[in-house]
């Protein structure tokens, strides 16, 4: 064993620096946190040439307690669980992956004095000593209630509609919207290249295409929300984010730059 964190790839080649099929897992076994750091940087590197959803990911074990790293948005975001649907920390830079969990190093505690024996002298040092004492608890006390409050309050979930997306609410302009955006759309041809499928009642399924070149079992399907962005019509969906029409014929899917092409029946 190299390190105390249990690593699994989901969807990833052994190094992170590619995509794999969609039910493809890879086994790391125990690796050390700069180890880990290594993979999310490849994943950043990855997303720099082929944008990524927050379904390829770096499952990361520590106990009995995991985490994931994906991309969402073009950022690297930590989940407070091995569930992309839970809440996240996003951040920019792969170092700031340390200051949180499970790699941020637990808050030292200070140790208690003994208590002081009846009858022994106390001298002017051993009073500054003790208010030294009381003010460090006090500050400690306070770091640890802002940490839990850090750590205790919701992130911003991509389930949440960006500024510029406005949901409709009109029945007739809900039904416009899915028929504009209804269709397949893939990142590419190959096996591994995400597809999604929206429906004209707006039910939406994202998988992959598989080794026989057909779209496998979609690994998320859920009923979208119809909205406009900008000009745009577009469709949000928990846990995806903005999918918006491209025309011709093409979607931008999440935050990043991508662009999904329709497939041609």
């Amino acid at each position: 064993m190299s390190g105390e964190y249990k690593v699994t790839l989901l969807q990833l080649k052994a190094n992170a620096l590619g995509l794999a099929a969609a039910d493809d897992k890879i086994e790391l076994g125990y690796l050390s946190a700069e180890e880990v750091y290594r993979l999310a940087e490849n994943l950043l590197l990855l997303n720099a040439v082929t944008p990524l959803t927050d379904e390829p990911g770096i499952i990361v074990r520590r106990g009995e307690k995991g985490w994931r790293i994906s991309m969402c948005g073009g950022r690297l975001c930590l989940y407070h669980s091995t569930s992309r649907l839970d809440d996240f920390w996003a951040v920019e830079k792969v170092k700031e992956l340390a200051s949180l969990p499970p790699f941020c190093a637990p808050t030292p505690v200070t140790p208690r004095r003994a208590p002081q024996l009846v009858g022994t002298t106390t001298t002017p040092w051993s009073s500054i000593r003790s208010v030294a004492e009381v003010a460090g608890l006090f500050t400690l006390g306070l770091a640890l209630i802002a940490l839990g409050f850090w750590y205790g309050l919701p992130h911003k979930k991509l389930s949440d509609a960006p500024a510029d997306v406005v949901v409709v609410k009109s029945s007739q302009e809900i039904d416009a919207i899915f028929k504009t955006v209804a269709g397949s759309y893939a990142t590419g041809k190959k096996p591994g290249d995400s597809i999604v499928t929206i429906s004209p009642q707006g039910r939406v399924t994202i998988g992959a295409i598989g080794k026989d070149g057909k779209a496998s079992k979609p690994r998320l399907e859920a009923q979208a929300q119809a909205a406009r962005r900008g000009s745009l019509a577009a469709v949000l969906v928990p846990a995806v984010g903005v999918i918006a029409e491209l025309p011709p014929d093409a979607v931008n899917v999440g935050a990043g730059n991508s662009r999904w092409r329709k497939v041609l029946n």
